[in-house]
């Protein structure tokens, strides 16, 4: 199987191997043997707590996989990102489309393997993973990638922090304060006609909620005159 650039550049090793070993419609102790690699070192590999591979089994990995041996090795330093309960995505999956006993005749596995899935007591290995697939019409890379978060998860692995936001997305909280200030300090006009006076105040809440939009959609440059001029504002009143 080779999978060349057709997955995203931050797929950590560990997800790229199960949905490999799903498309050949192999159990991980199968595809492992299909690599040339023992079962219990691969599914170290999936679980994130392979050390120091050989070389070798890096290059076996690359060639079987359809990529370079120095994007394994990257790949293998990606983490996960953390994933609901397994058992809790199928059961809302299969809510009001199968039955137990349907969904068993649909991927030809067994009730008891579906009622330890349900339970959370297991996960499915990479072929009943494949077959959950085909009769549910998921994503599959969606439940590869599931299924290795929940099964880092019940090793005490570690997960991928969550991005931070760009900082462009917010003002310092500086010039949001004194944005914030210079709102609710403005004065009314005098002239200004009853019902507008009546109408301007607003908490400040809105205020800030109105302004942080508008924030946004200011180029750099924009924001950092918006600042300066709120600041000139301020210095004069």
């Amino acid at each position: 199987m080779s999978t060349g650039g057709s997955y995203p550049e931050k797929l950590p090793l560990s997800v790229l191997l199960f949905h490999a070993a799903m498309g050949r419609d192999q159990s991980i102790s199968d595809f492992a043997e299909a690599l040339g690699v023992g079962p219990i070192s691969l599914r170290q590999f999936i679980l994130g707590k392979t050390q120091r591979p050989r070389q070798k089994t890096i290059d076996l990995i690359g060639q079987t996989l359809g990529i370079s041996s120095d994007d394994v090795r990257r790949r293998m330093d990606l983490l996960p990102e953390a994933a609901p309960k397994f058992n809790e995505w199928l059961e809302s999956q299969i809510e009001g489309r199968f039955s137990r006993a349907k969904l068993t005749r649909e991927t030809k596995i067994s009730d008891g393997a579906l009622r330890n899935y349900l339970s959370g007591q297991t996960l499915p290995d990479a072929d009943q993973a494949n077959r959950l697939v085909m009769a549910l019409q998921v994503d599959s890379l969606q439940i590869a990638s599931m299924i290795v978060a929940n099964q880092v998860a019940e090793s005490g692995g570690s997960f991928a922090q969550p991005e931070a936001p760009a900082e462009s997305e917010a003002p310092p909280a500086g010039a949001m304060a004194l944005a914030t200030d210079s709102v609710t300090m403005a004065p009314i006009p005098a002239d200004a006609p009853a019902a507008s006076v009546a109408t301007s105040p607003h908490t400040a809440g809105n205020d800030e909620d109105h302004l942080l939009s508008l924030w946004r959609r200011l180029h750099p440059q924009g924001r950092r005159a918006t600042v300066q001029y709120i600041a000139t504002l301020l210095a004069e009143g």
